[in-house]
């Protein structure tokens, strides 16, 4: 499967630019979207984290976005993926390509936006000159990154085969995900989790993608090893699985479709 879409990979890109184009046509603002969305919620949750509930975080807003801009990523490519099929239905029945095409050029052209709204964190950094820790650190970025992209494929191929045949499967995402939003540190520190529940969240994948992230760009640091090491297990398992259930499900697609 991952073999054919490297050989089909023009056609993997056409469908990624589509995607990304449709996402925001007819819109005054277009692109800009996906710089103003993120940008409101940092406001927004900056004034009742740091100001009113008084979170003990420097930089906050930084510390925020990058919690936000990574499950952001996650949330979109897999509401995104969930429709892929069956938002393509006449494609899917009357061309011969592999389907798997769809679900992964939701979550590509959602890379696009992760890196639009990185740059968000580019932007604080200027203003907030001194978080900023430039070192040879920043080299773990890919494999945070390379993690990150497995976990989001892996889940984002589950629920686009699942949704064909369980229609009911976007409605149990929605409650998933908002279940997800406070089950990884995007508004807190993990540091600050008891540890009796800290064993139990960093088998989240995204725990040590947003820990990884902080460390590096934040202080300037290694990722922690023990929560990247079990995310990138984590997330590979989730990558081998999201393979075997679309391919199971892949050749009946038609008849639910």
């Amino acid at each position: 499967m991952l073999a054919d879409l490297y050989r089909r990979r023009e056609v993997l890109l056409t469908l990624v630019e589509k995607d990304f184009k449709s996402r925001y046509k007819a819109k005054a603002l277009g692109r800009l979207w996906s710089v103003a969305d993120p940008l409101v919620m940092v406001v927004i949750y900056t004034i009742v984290f740091a100001h009113i509930l008084r979170v003990a975080e420097r930089h906050y807003p930084i510390f925020l976005l990058l919690g936000l801009t990574p499950f952001r990523f996650f949330s979109n490519s897999v509401n995104g993926a969930a429709a892929a099929v069956n938002d393509n239905v006449q494609l899917v029945k009357k061309v011969a390509f592999p389907r798997v095409m769809l679900p992964v050029a939701v979550v590509l052209s959602h890379v696009r936006h992760f890196f639009i709204e990185l740059g968000l964190v580019g932007l604080l950094f200027l203003w907030y000159r001194d978080a900023f820790h430039a070192s040879w650190h920043l080299l773990w970025l890919p494999l945070v990154f390379a993690v990150q992209l497995a976990f989001v494929l892996g889940i984002s191929l589950v629920v686009s085969a699942l949704n064909v045949r369980y229609r009911d499967t976007q409605y149990i995402l929605t409650s998933s995900l908002l279940v997800l939003a406070w089950l990884t540190p995007t508004f807190y520190s993990f540091s600050v989790v008891p540890p009796r529940l800290a064993g139990l969240l960093m088998w989240n994948p995204l725990v040590g993608v947003v820990e990884g992230y902080r460390a590096v760009l934040l202080h300037g640091t290694a990722p922690a090893m023990h929560l990247l090491g079990l995310a990138a297990l984590a997330a590979s398992v989730c990558l081998a699985a999201g393979l075997l259930v679309f391919r199971h499900y892949e050749n009946v697609f038609a008849d639910y479709l």
